[in-house]
């Protein structure tokens, strides 16, 4: 992993040699996404080098199959099924002869092997020069990228230039349906709650006859998902003859020394569909995206997807002086953030982006709370979709708080691909109530820091009222403590930590959830927009709703040790035995694979940051001792064997003024996949890690906070750093913040003016 720090500019991973655990790590890493689609950087002969890869994924957003959870006890309400995203046919995949024998890595001599993934522009390059067993050498040169342009779209450019006379080149590409997609996982990966194996296809395949390329129609049995997949290439600069059988395509050529021969290869992936009957159409939209790539060539595709990169930068990079390697890790990480999201409305962010099966897929809060914020502060347009996408499944949500006999409002799933709830093993799973206001939040946030009114008085009306209904419903006025509005039987951020009372977190957000609903009520009726009124008739909305929630968040208990000066976790917290830290082994860690439930439950100990995330998210309410001490208190017992933690404890202690417990957080959370720091980035990128990092930056050592409906900073930089620079969207105007050791500028560079704090100071910048 040091080598992909040390080797190459700040936009480059390289990775150089033929070692291959070296190259099956970096198939994660490699990956490519447009939010549509992703492939794993795997080798495209990967089929027939088994010991060159780990998982050939190819996967699309969404496209997933369901299957029954078996349970030995059963309960009522339940989640009923596994939601698992399906892998795609691998149609990247493509090998060469030399004379008629066949390259991989095992055979004859492979030299100058390297790989390079281009952050800047979004490519994955490979270069070496093969010798076969005749002394027959030829020099590779094969790139790849996923479009954002045409977001079906994955499209490959091999460049082989014959280094001896006498050559014929054959090429074979072949539309894979998935006989051998990845290894089988060993007993201890089976072992991994994090991991599902996905060695085997989870659907049912198609041969399409068409008179021009290899097509597949594609379906999950159960859930009955359907996609179409398709494949295009030709040859330039020479007239070679090719052949098509079935899935499989040939060329043969005979080449010149020192002549290149270049084989451009298109693949599409179709948006999954629900009806059977729409195949012929799905198809002819298909196969016309790839007559126009053949046509259009790769040349073009590419300048343009490069450009479009290129905007994606402009706005988004987040530029440091003083640490290559940390630059690299940064801009890795916001590179693959902008992969992973959903950009049509209809879906979201997995927790592995599109690199990997772990998690099997599934959409969590990690979108709303980690990942969320870089899109609303920088892509905008990006972080609605992931709104709507939580808005479409509010029907299933309200069936699912019905299911748990709560009669008004919403519960979000907590682990989810299609909306219904997909976590098996409840008490870290559905009881984790929080996603409804940490949902809540975003909406609130993105309404205020983007000042889009058409969402936030029709989809973000409806979630904010209907999040609230929930909380009034769900908890109680407690008469035994002093009539204060309570939530029992839930389970924290901290998983650790479960089916207690008064999770301070929970309480805290869903205090500030029935506030956003009467705000924005509030400002819609002001507004008195036809939709937002259509809103509030649809649901049955009464203006009594206002008084009853505003009672119940001014009731709201939050939890503290008045003796001790400490905010309590929860009710029972403090009551709890504090975990044996020093005589746990290392390599006991993370405790959730080495200790049962039950036996973590009963101590004081914590996976990730808890309240310390309540006190960052409305740090304006708490004053600074109280941070220190509570920080202080929780850092002790958590073990961030999350890979959520380590960036909000970095943040708190910029917080709190401790540089340089922030600095080795952040140093922790922006190389944590490059250097596989939880050991398990194989299975795919840790996307709200990745979404913390860019928060430690912005929201940590900048201290940029959003209240009151403005934004408010308190910059300070590291000191092994000489400047730091990043942009902010705020409503319709484009700012830059550079902080140096000497102080901090801010310059508008689109839009009108806008009015910040710095440092407690009214400033507009113009």
């Amino acid at each position: 992993m040091q080598q992909l720090l040390e080797n190459g500019t700040p936009w480059q991973l390289v990775e150089t040699g033929l070692d291959p655990i070296t190259i099956q790590n970096n198939e994660t890493l490699f990956s490519l996404s447009n939010g549509h689609i992703g492939t794993r950087g795997s080798l495209e002969e990967a089929k027939y080098t088994p010991s060159y890869f780990h998982n050939e994924g190819t996967y699309m957003n969404g496209f997933h199959e369901i299957s029954p959870i078996n349970y030995s006890e059963w309960a009522f309400g339940y989640a009923a099924n596994h939601q698992t995203t399906s892998p795609l046919p691998n149609a990247k995949q493509m090998r060469f002869a030399v004379n008629g024998e066949w390259f991989d890595l095992e055979h004859g001599t492979t030299s100058d092997h390297r790989r390079v993934l281009d952050l800047q522009k979004g490519l994955l390059t490979r270069h070496f020069i093969w010798e076969n067993s005749q002394q027959d050498k030829v020099e590779v040169k094969i790139e790849r990228f996923v479009s954002y342009d045409i977001p079906e779209l994955l499209a490959q450019h091999i460049q082989i230039i014959p280094l001896t006379d006498g050559v014929e080149l054959t090429f074979e590409t072949i539309l894979d349906d998935l006989e051998k997609l990845g290894k089988k996982k060993t007993e201890d990966e089976i072992k991994d709650p994090r991991v599902k194996n996905l060695s085997e296809r989870l659907f049912t395949s198609e041969e399409l006859t068409t008179e021009t390329f290899p097509m597949l129609h594609i379906e999950t049995p159960a859930s009955q998902m359907h996609a179409i997949v398709g494949t295009a290439a030709q040859l330039r600069n020479n007239d070679g003859e090719s052949e098509q059988i079935g899935l499989k395509e040939t060329w043969t050529c005979h080449a010149k020394t020192e002549e290149p021969v270049v084989l451009e290869r298109f693949a599409a992936y179709s948006s999954f569909y629900l009806e059977g009957n729409q195949t012929p159409a799905q198809t002819k939209v298909l196969r016309q995206i790839l007559e126009t790539a053949l046509k259009i060539g790769y040349k073009k595709i590419k300048e343009n997807h490069v450009q479009t990169m290129s905007q994606f930068w402009e706005k988004s990079d987040v530029v440091i002086e003083g640490d290559d390697h940390l630059q690299k890790g940064l801009r890795f990480n916001l590179f693959h953030l902008h992969q992973a999201a959903g950009r049509n409305g209809k879906t979201n962010m997995s927790a592995k982006g599109l690199t990997g099966p772990g998690y099997e897929g599934h959409y969590f809060w990690d979108t709303e709370m980690y990942m969320l914020p870089f899109f609303i502060y920088t892509q905008p347009e990006i972080a609605k979709q992931l709104l709507l996408y939580r808005h479409t499944i509010l029907p299933k949500a309200k069936e699912r708080a019905k299911t748990l006999s709560v009669s008004k409002g919403v519960l979000f799933p907590w682990r989810t691909i299609n909306g219904e709830e997909a976590s098996a093993y409840y008490p870290a799973g559905t009881a984790q109530f929080h996603i409804n206001a940490d949902i809540a939040h975003a909406v609130h946030t993105y309404s205020k820091a983007t000042g889009d009114k058409d969402f936030a008085y029709n989809e973000g009306l409806e979630i904010l009222i209907e999040t609230a209904r929930f909380w009034v419903a769900f908890g109680h006025y407690d008469a035994l403590n002093e009539k204060a509005f309570v939530i029992n039987g839930v389970t924290g951020p901290d998983e650790y930590t479960t089916m207690v009372n008064n999770n301070f977190y929970t309480n805290l957000m869903a205090k500030h959830n029935l506030d956003y609903a009467v705000e924005m009520v509030m400002e819609s009726l002001a507004d008195d927009r036809t939709a937002s009124n259509d809103v509030l008739e649809k649901i049955g909305f009464e203006l009594s709703e206002l008084e009853e929630w505003t009672k119940a968040s001014e009731a709201m208990f939050l939890p503290y040790d008045e003796t001790r000066g400490l905010t309590k976790q929860d009710d029972s917290f403090f009551h709890k035995k504090l975990w044996d830290f020093e005589g746990t082994p290392k390599e006991n860690h993370p405790l959730l694979l080495h200790y049962h439930p039950l036996a973590i439950y009963r101590y004081q100990v914590n996976k990730q940051a808890d309240t310390v995330l309540a006190e960052f998210l409305f740090s304006w309410e708490f004053d600074s001792e109280q941070k220190q001490r509570d920080y202080a208190y929780y850092e002790d017992i958590t073990t961030h064997d999350s890979s959520l933690s380590r960036s909000i404890f970095g943040i708190m202690a910029s917080e709190i003024g401790d540089s340089k417990r922030a600095y080795n957080y952040f140093m922790d959370t922006a190389l944590m996949d490059i250097t596989d720091l939880q050991a398990n980035t194989k299975d795919g990128v840790h996307a709200a890690n990745m979404g913390g990092t860019w928060l430690s930056m912005v929201q940590g050592f900048a201290r940029m906070r959003l209240y009151n409906d403005q934004l408010h900073f308190e910059p300070y930089l590291p000191e092994q750093w000489q400047k730091v620079s990043f942009n902010i969207q705020f409503h319709s105007s484009l700012f830059q913040v550079t902080i140096t050791q000497e102080g901090t500028a801010y310059k508008l560079l689109e839009g009108e003016p806008v009015d910040i704090e710095h440092n407690g100071t009214a400033l507009r910048i113009e």
